[in-house]
């Protein structure tokens, strides 16, 4: 499947998840002011926050289709990171929000609320969550701004889950008190989803080398291209659902800068997977002045003075959706 199609059915995706949930949204609002129940007002809540999270999420996802700039060299993929950074960010806070009302019920008395209508609108609920999680998890569950959506949709069912038990607890045996209780372990259970896309996000955001990238075995592929004497500057980061490389490569006298180009950019695509690379190939051999990036050096000037030729090699699989 094409780059092209596989954006057009996220962004489907997030549409009818966001015409559901937020339909939805306004019901389960009413019907929980209606019957004074905690659980269905916080699980409607936190589909207010999961109707924001999918407008963002569709957004970031309509920006990551523009195409790259002078000026924005990389267009904006990074949006679907930020969005589903932001996006965690605001599962954390409907977390917070939930166990604030309810340690205020547990502390206080806790009031009974109507059981029929709250499970009514929660199984239906259970539903519409249940239908956009499906949605999204056949869109494109490894790309972080669904992941960060797809979150929010079965924090959501638990949310639906927690109601119904709550409201099944209430009618049967007039255990209202389970409502806060339940409340409780659903933010739990969420905030346990929210923090892993936070993370993910985070550390993307933070160039750190992709998940299924081993930076140490990528440097064991390219030391072992014959003809590479010495590996400096490699940089390994993520850029939209592309690994991202930079690599300075000292050659040995006996092979062209031509020949180990192309031989180091087979290794990397052929045994790694990494097809977006820029080497630079070095002249200077093992004393070359530029064997640590100045980037990290307070000392240092941030452009390096190079006093070798440089041989670039480029292999793009962007594909901009």
């Amino acid at each position: 499947m094409s780059a092209q199609h596989q954006g057009d059915r996220v962004r489907r995706a997030l549409r009818l998840s966001l015409a559901l949930n937020g339909g939805f949204m306004v019901v389960e609002l009413g019907v929980g002011f209606y019957a004074g129940s905690l659980a269905l007002l916080s699980d409607a809540a936190h589909m207010f926050s999961d109707t924001a999270a999918l407008l963002l999420a569709l957004v970031v996802a309509e920006l990551a289709r523009r195409p790259a700039s002078p000026r924005r060299t990389f267009g904006l993929l990074r949006a679907e990171v930020l969005g589903a950074f932001t996006n965690a960010l605001l599962l954390l806070g409907a977390c917070a929000l939930i166990v604030f009302h309810a340690v205020d019920h547990l502390v206080g008395e806790t009031p009974p609320f109507p059981a029929v209508p709250v499970l009514v609108v929660a199984v239906i609920g259970l539903f519409v969550n249940l239908g956009s999680a499906w949605v999204l998890a056949r869109a494109d569950r490894h790309n972080l701004n669904v992941r960060a959506a797809l979150a929010h949709m079965l924090a959501d069912a638990l949310g639906s889950v927690g109601a119904i038990t709550a409201a099944g607890l209430a009618w049967g045996w007039d255990l209202h008190v389970a409502d806060p209780l339940i409340s409780l372990l659903i933010a739990a259970l969420i905030a346990v989803s929210a923090w892993r896309v936070l993370r993910d996000s985070t550390q993307v955001l933070l160039d750190f080398a992709p998940p299924a990238i081993d930076p140490a075995a990528v440097r064991a592929a390219l030391l072992a291209v014959d003809g590479v004497a010495a590996i400096h500057e490699l940089h390994v980061w993520g850029m939209g659902d592309q690994t991202v490389l930079t690599a300075h490569l000292v050659r040995t006298p006996a092979i062209a800068s031509d020949e180990l180009l192309s031989r180091a950019e087979a290794a990397l695509r052929d045994q790694l997977g990494i097809v977006h690379s820029t080497l630079q190939i070095d002249e200077c051999g093992p004393v070359c002045r530029q064997l640590e990036c100045p980037l990290f050096h307070e000392d240092e000037p941030h452009v390096g003075h190079h006093g070798h030729g440089h041989g670039h090699g480029h292999h793009h699989a962007h594909a901009h959706p």
